[in-house]
């Protein structure tokens, strides 16, 4: 049965199956139009994958560190089982997401973008000012540091460990000193704008505390002045039940207050060491290093 003509089997139309050959025979008549174009096309692209500039990425990697639990949110706690209202901060807490949304936030990356980077070599120190090296040009400056920003954003990579919590950070430039050099600011940046929010907060704390506490203090001298006078007036008061209840009852608030003045005092002491605590609020587990090799170039 010559090609083209139709089969029926089963009540059906179908064409015959191409064959092998006739693929080959085609490609073989065609062998010309078809090497020309895969030519072309190489002479087309290759110039392009031959110029573009070979990327170098820098990975870091860091464990944040867990909001404190006692101070004010200790104190209010105490206080709540008196039934004595008292506003707390809750704590500082601080979830890798944070830090990820930190990382590609406008108010750290315009520090490398104002700054500059700092780039340390074996021969020399130099701050590579981000704007020149990108080659931007053009505009106010402000207009070049957003565009300086948005191609931070483009250079920067973050992700989180689904179980660790580990925040893991990617810089790729044309350079790989730059590269490390801006994984290291960024680690810098954002240590020390926790550490600026979170002694913020603890002078905020310690303010409020020892305002509180004063008042507290006055609270716990009346109420250890109503029992004192209780007890100068019913020197024998066990053999009344009415008496009895009403000394417990004084006693019972004066134990109450007591236990949320020292509370308030710890929390107190508490926020005045934080005021000044200077340690790394985030734990590096991978330093950057300069990357040695280029990424693989695209196909």
């Amino acid at each position: 049965m010559e090609s083209g003509e139709v089969n029926v089997r089963g009540g059906e139309l179908y064409d015959d199956e191409i064959s092998l050959f006739d693929v080959a025979s085609f490609l073989l008549r065609r062998r010309r139009v078809i090497v020309l174009s895969v030519l072309v096309f190489v002479l087309l692209t290759l110039p392009t994958v031959l110029t573009t500039k070979l990327e170098y990425r820098a990975s870091a990697s860091f464990l944040p560190h867990g909001g404190k639990q006692g101070g004010l949110a200790g104190a209010a706690g105490l206080a709540a089982q008196f039934g004595i209202s008292m506003p707390s901060s809750g704590g500082s807490e601080r979830s890798p997401a944070f830090y990820q949304e930190l990382l590609e936030s406008r108010e750290i990356l315009d520090g490398l973008v104002r700054d500059g980077v700092r780039v340390v070599t074996p021969t020399q120190e130099t701050t590579v000012n981000l704007a020149e090296h990108f080659e931007i040009e053009g505009g106010t400056s402000a207009e070049r540091g957003q565009v300086t920003r948005r191609r931070l954003v483009d250079v920067v990579e973050v992700s989180i460990g689904r179980e660790t919590g580990i925040v893991s950070l990617g810089v790729q430039t044309d350079d790989a000193a730059l590269s490390a050099a801006i994984a290291w600011a960024l680690l810098d940046l954002i240590s020390a704008f926790d550490l600026e929010t979170r002694q913020s907060e603890a002078s905020a704390e310690r303010i409020f505390a020892e305002e509180r506490l004063q008042q507290l203090q006055v609270e716990l001298a009346t109420v250890e002045d109503s029992l004192r006078v209780f007890l100068d007036e019913n020197r024998q008061f066990s053999n009344s039940s009415q008496l009895t209840f009403q000394h417990d009852r004084l006693q019972r608030k004066v134990g109450m207050r007591q236990e949320v003045v020292t509370a308030m005092a710890q929390a107190y002491e508490q926020a005045r060491i934080d005021e000044v605590r200077n340690t790394p609020v985030v734990t590096v587990i991978d330093e950057p290093e300069v990357p040695a090799l280029p990424e693989p170039r695209g196909r």
